[in-house]
């Protein structure tokens, strides 16, 4: 019994590393291989530099695409994880977008799409320095 408690709280202390480095993982490649894609790339090429990039990320360190109909054009938005915030949440500000109209890119960033929805909640760290002091009668 002990030594399955013991199993069960070293898989949960471990499972959130392993997600950690996966994600460092996809960010590295995403930048090692970003400047390879250009505006008016099309979809397939673009998709086929990017996609493997992503592939060891958690389903929650993702972001699904969007894809709608605008003014007769098909718009498709892919988002590759390209940053982290030490939050423990999972936000836009941790994507780049990449935008193709009728499978042609047409946008990277959230600029052309109007920014990012939600952003990391970082907390400034405290760092004190306490010396004590002995005293010796």
């Amino acid at each position: 019994m002990k030594k399955l408690i013991l199993f069960v709280l070293g898989t949960a202390i471990l499972l959130p590393g392993c997600a950690m480095i996966n994600i460092d993982k996809s960010i590295s490649a995403h930048d090692a291989v970003a400047d390879q894609v250009k505006l008016g790339d099309g979809k397939e090429k673009v998709l086929s530099i990017l996609l493997p990039t992503q592939e060891d990320l958690p389903r929650d360190a993702s972001k699904r695409p969007d894809k709608y109909v605008k003014d007769g054009v098909r718009v498709d938005i892919y988002y590759m994880r390209s940053g982290i915030q030490p939050d423990g949440l999972t936000t836009d500000d941790e994507f780049t977008p990449y935008i193709f109209n009728d499978d042609v890119l047409v946008g990277i960033g959230w600029v052309s799409i109007g920014g990012p929805k939600t952003q990391g909640q970082t907390t400034p760290t405290t760092n004190v320095n306490v010396q004590q002091k002995t005293i010796i009668h």
